[in-house]
C-alpha cells in the first residue's frame, strides 16, 4: 500500500528504519476511537454537503464491519489502517474521508477521548475509596491513638481523624482529576495539519458529536499541546506519593515492633522459606509504584521540552508512558479499595501507645497557660516534670498531686483530667481537631463534599 504521505517520493523507505517509526502496536489501543472520530467525521461531512446520504451510510456501515473485523497490521498507524480499510470496503468513497483533516489533529482528538473515558473508571475507583476511608472513619471515630511526627509518639488522636486525613488527600486528587477531565473537553479537531483548513466544515458539529465542550482555540497549539497528558501525569504523581504514604504507616503498624494492624491472609503473602512470615506485599508494591509513575511524568516532559512549534515526530512518544500510567493508577486504586473494609486494628495496642512518650504533655503546659503562665514558662516546667518521671522511672500517669505541687505550685487535682488520653482528645475540639465531636462534623462535612465533587463529574 502507498503511504499516505508517499506522493513525492521516489525511494522506498529503509526497512528497518520504517518498523522504528511505525506507531501501530501502540496506537492500535485507540482503535476504538478513531472509529468514533471518523464516524462523526462522516456526519459532518453529510451536513456540510461535502458527500451525500447514500454515501454517508455506505461509510457509516463499512465502520461497523472495519470495527468487527480489526487485526494487527504492518502498515505505519491506525490511521493509514483505517484509510487502507474504509478504500477496500468503499473504493473511491473511502478516501473522500481525509478532506480537512490529518493525523495531527486526529490523534490528539482520540487521545482526549480515551483518557476522558478513563478518567471516568478512575473517578469511579476514587469514589469507592473515598466512601469506603469515610465510613472507616465513622465505625472508628472515637477511639485513641497515638500520632507520630518524626515517627516519634507526639499525642493522642483519634483513629476516625487520622483516617479522615487519608480523604482529605484523595479529596484534593479528586480535585486534581475533575481538572484533567476539564482540559480534555477541548476539541482540537479541525486544526488539520497546524494551520486548519480551507473547507466549510463548521468544527462545531464535531465537537458536539464527539461531547467536547469547547473548541481549541489556535490551530497551532491544537496539534503540538500535550498539556492534557502533563496534568493528568500530575494528578497521578500525586496521587500515588499519597497512596504510599498511606501504605508506609500501614507497613508500619503491622510490624511486630508497632502491631497496630493485624494483616489480611486476602491481602499478604508469606516467605518460601521462613514458615513464620506474613508479609505486606501489597502495601510495598503500592509504595514502590512510584518510581514507575514519576519515570512517566519525566518522560512526558522531556518529550516535549525543546520541541519546536507545532506537531513534530516526537510527539509519538506520549502515549506508552500515558496508557502505563492509566494501567498502573486504574490497577492500585482497585486493590487499594479492596483492602480498606478488611484492615484490622489493633485497637488494644494503639490504646497502650498512645500512653507512652509522655504523649499528653502539651496538655500540661496548656493546662498551666489556662492558670495564668505564659506558654514559654509553661513548657520549661512540663520539660521538668518530665526530667522527674524520667529520674523516677515513671510516667505522668503514675505521678502524684504533691509531686506536681512540688514542681509547681498552680497544679490541681483537675490536671489528671488534661493528662488523660481521654481528656487530651475530647479537649482538641476546634474545627478539624481530633475530638469525636469535631471528627463527626468533619465526617458529614467529607460526606456532603464527595457527593457535591461527584455531581461535578456528571
Amino acid at each position: 500500500m502507498n503511504k499516505l504521505w508517499g506522493g513525492r517520493f521516489i525511494n522506498q523507505i529503509d526497512f528497518d528504519i520504517e518498523l522504528y517509526l511505525n506507531s501501530f502496536n501502540i496506537d492500535k489501543y485507540l482503535f476504538n476511537y478513531e472509529i468514533k472520530v471518523i464516524s462523526s467525521y462522516i456526519k459532518s461531512l453529510f451536513l456540510s454537503n461535502y458527500i451525500n446520504n447514500l454515501e454517508k451510510k455506505k461509510l457509516t456501515n463499512s465502520l461497523y464491519l472495519i470495527k468487527k473485523n480489526f487485526k494487527n497490521s504492518n502498515v505505519e498507524d491506525i490511521h493509514s489502517y483505517l484509510e487502507k480499510e474504509l478504500i477496500k470496503y468503499n473504493g473511491e468513497l473511502g478516501k473522500k474521508i481525509y478532506i480537512a483533516k490529518s493525523r495531527n489533529d486526529q490523534i490528539t482528538t482520540i487521545t482526549k477521548l480515551m483518557l476522558l473515558e478513563e478518567i471516568k473508571k478512575i473517578n469511579i475507583l476514587l469514589i469507592f475509596v473515598r466512601k469506603s476511608i469515610i465510613s472507616l472513619a465513622e465505625k472508628e471515630y472515637n477511639f485513641p491513638l497515638p500520632g507520630f511526627t518524626h515517627l516519634q509518639i507526639a499525642q493522642p488522636i483519634t483513629l476516625g481523624h487520622y483516617l479522615l486525613s487519608w480523604n482529605e488527600m484523595f479529596k484534593r486528587d479528586h480535585i486534581n482529576l475533575l481538572n484533567c477531565k476539564k482540559n480534555c473537553l477541548y476539541a482540537p479537531i479541525g486544526a488539520a495539519a497546524l494551520a486548519g483548513h480551507n473547507y466549510k466544515i463548521n468544527r462545531n458539529i464535531i465537537k458536539k458529536i464527539l461531547n467536547f465542550k469547547n473548541l481549541t482555540e489556535n490551530s497551532i497549539d491544537s496539534v503540538s499541546d500535550r498539556d492534557y497528558i502533563i496534568f493528568f501525569s500530575n494528578f497521578c504523581n500525586i496521587l500515588i506519593t499519597h497512596l504510599s504514604r498511606i501504605c508506609e504507616d500501614l507497613i508500619i503498624w503491622s510490624s511486630n515492633k508497632f502491631e497496630f494492624l493485624k494483616l489480611s491472609d486476602l491481602i499478604s503473602s508469606g516467605s518460601s522459606i521462613m514458615p513464620q512470615k506474613k508479609n505486606p506485599d501489597l502495601f510495598e508494591l503500592i509504595r514502590s509504584k512510584t518510581g514507575r509513575i514519576f519515570g512517566n511524568s519525566i518522560n512526558i516532559l522531556t518529550i516535549l521540552k525543546s520541541q519546536a512549534l507545532s506537531y513534530n515526530k516526537d510527539n509519538q512518544e506520549d502515549k506508552e508512558s500515558l496508557f502505563d500510567n492509566i494501567y498502573t493508577i486504574k490497577n492500585t486504586l482497585n486493590c487499594f479499595r479492596k483492602c480498606l473494609p478488611i484492615l484490622k486494628f489493633n485497637k488494644k495496642n494503639m490504646y497502650f501507645s498512645s500512653l507512652e512518650n509522655y504523649s499528653t504533655a502539651t496538655d500540661m503546659a496548656d493546662y498551666l497557660v489556662k492558670k495564668g503562665l505564659n506558654f514559654r514558662n509553661s513548657h520549661l516546667i512540663v520539660g521538668n516534670c518530665i526530667k522527674y518521671c524520667e529520674k523516677k522511672k515513671i510516667n505522668f500517669f503514675n505521678i502524684t498531686l504533691d509531686e506536681l505541687k512540688y514542681i509547681n505550685i498552680l497544679f490541681e487535682k483537675d490536671v489528671f483530667y488534661c493528662l488523660s488520653i481521654e481528656g487530651s482528645i475530647k479537649n482538641k475540639n476546634n474545627y478539624g481537631s481530633t475530638s469525636p465531636n469535631q471528627v463527626i462534623k468533619s465526617i458529614q462535612r467529607a460526606k456532603f463534599f464527595l457527593n457535591n465533587l461527584i455531581l461535578k463529574f456528571k
